[in-house]
């Protein structure tokens, strides 16, 4: 967030805003040409949109904001202040190379994993589940020991049928870390598995078992996987068909609907591209 502090919404905008999120306050003088450039990197690093650290512009050319850069005891123009809890917290004055910006604004700034766990939960709130996988498997690349990054990606898995991944993820999370969300989610997976084994399933699955080559039992086994949230099942045994009979029944049609009800799921890829190998 980028804010232009007046004396109107300095208290409001500057220390409120302070108390719950880092505020970098930026003092500078439109007739300096050497403010410019500090300016341009704060709004580059920090940016529009960023959930952590709000960017404040005070021009000192308004007298009645001059008062401030004299209370905080600035010698020189450009200057960058933090503030946290309504109060400075660090600063750097006069013109700085663009290193020591970013390394003093880095204290500050939430890492990647931070940025890569909020999306993901922002897209779990949106209910696109493939794309919170894909974005929380990356977060858990980057900080593996991070258990609330685990139990997101869990929840993501159960949210996107991947239920025995969900499970192995829920598992090696010690029990200290076993907080209420990932009760939450522990609860949502047992549900799931629950209603992933209908007896409907069961008995095709035996009927299968024991006419292994029935391309008609594989057919209606997929679609119950798929209502059952089981699509890379489904998937893999619509893929057995195909390889046989690229024509046979709706098989081709229900693997494409089926792909088409993912979403941003990294999956969907996967299992394009092996239906482009029958099909080209």
């Amino acid at each position: 967030m980028i804010v232009t502090i007046t004396p109107q919404n300095f208290h409001t905008e500057l220390l409120e805003a302070s108390r719950q999120k880092t505020v970098a306050v930026f003092f500078y003088a439109d007739q300096l040409p050497e403010c410019r450039p500090m300016g341009q990197q704060l709004e580059q690093l920090i940016g529009p949109a960023n959930p952590a650290v709000t960017l404040a512009k005070v021009d000192v050319a308004d007298p009645q904001l001059q008062s401030l850069a004299v209370q905080l005891g600035l010698q020189a123009l450009p200057a960058v202040v933090i503030f946290k809890n309504g109060q400075p917290a660090d600063a750097l004055m006069g013109p700085q190379d663009p290193a020591t910006v970013e390394n003093m604004l880095s204290k500050y700034l939430p890492k990647e994993d931070d940025n890569l766990l909020a999306e993901g939960l922002q897209l779990l709130e949106k209910g696109d589940a493939g794309a919170a996988y894909a974005v929380l498997q990356k977060a858990q690349q980057i900080a593996p020991q991070r258990y609330e990054i685990q139990v997101a990606l869990a929840d993501a898995c159960v949210k996107s049928a991947r239920l025995d991944e969900a499970e192995i993820l829920l598992n090696a999370i010690p029990g200290v870390y076993q907080d209420s969300a990932f009760q939450q989610v522990k609860s949502a997976l047992d549900l799931a598995q629950q209603a992933s084994d209908s007896p409907e399933i069961r008995a095709l699955e035996n009927q299968l078992a024991a006419e292994p080559e029935n391309k008609q039992l594989k057919q209606e086994l997929a679609i119950q996987y798929s209502q059952a949230g089981r699509k890379q099942e489904a998937l893999d045994l619509l893929f057995t068909i195909l390889q046989q009979e690229l024509s046979f029944g709706d098989a081709r049609k229900t693997y494409q609907d089926i792909l088409a009800t993912m979403g941003a799921d990294p999956l969907v890829s996967k299992y394009r591209k092996k239906l482009y190998t029958l099909l080209y």
